[in-house]
């Protein structure tokens, strides 16, 4: 799994490089290559920056051990790095940085990920497109109540799926997205806390509205 975001992040790394260069040399480019006579026009390449609110959700057995879970909504944000396959398909890496929320009666929990999406998109037009792929993603920190917990007691790595569609407007973009966890949360079978224990069956989930710019 190290090796695997590894290198998703030295491949995102590289098509910003990429990009950057293109647009050194040419000026911004609105993610078109091509005139569109002698040349193929794609408009599913570049590089760009995205964010927006996240809202997190919980499922699975652990969740009737937590008193007063609900939803709650905090922040992701990164970069994105666009590689077109055709005039209707590309792949997009991306690498984020997001903040997971969820409230309780006793206070709040916090989980803050590095996370590298690669999604396959799908053109139905010039300006809107279907967006699928998996997503791995790392632990940084860990937050109760506003104040850093030991994160070793919960899962270091989360992986999953996500899916969404965006609109795209010139230079920029609106998108919304689901993502589904596979994982549990925590390994925390020896820990005192019972709040702690009920992470052992949770997975979460997310939906995502975002804002981008692409190059």
């Amino acid at each position: 799994m190290k090796k695997t975001i590894l290198l998703l992040i030295a491949s995102l790394t590289f098509g910003v490089a990429q990009a950057q260069e293109r647009v050194l040399n040419r000026g911004i480019i609105n993610h078109r290559d091509g005139d569109g006579e002698t040349a193929p026009t794609y408009d599913n390449s570049g590089f760009g920056v995205k964010g927006g609110l996240m809202y997190n959700t919980l499922r699975g057995d652990g969740t009737d051990g937590i008193q007063g879970l609900k939803s709650a909504a905090n922040w992701h944000a990164g970069f994105y790095s666009q590689f077109s396959l055709g005039r209707i398909f590309s792949v997009q890496p991306e690498i984020l940085y997001s903040r997971k929320e969820s409230k309780m009666d006793n206070g709040s929990m916090r989980f803050d990920y590095i996370e590298i999406p690669v999604m396959g998109v799908f053109n139905f037009t010039d300006n809107v497109s279907l967006h699928a792929g998996p997503q791995a993603g790392v632990l940084m920190a860990v937050e109760e109540n506003g104040k850093e917990i030991d994160k070793s007691q919960f899962n270091s790595f989360d992986f999953g799926g996500a899916a969404g569609l965006e609109a795209r407007l010139s230079i920029f973009r609106l998108g919304a997205r689901y993502y589904l966890s596979l994982a549990n949360l925590a390994e925390t079978e020896d820990a005192a806390d019972a709040t702690y224990r009920a992470f052992d069956n949770i997975k979460a989930g997310n939906f995502q509205v975002y804002v981008g710019v692409g190059f």
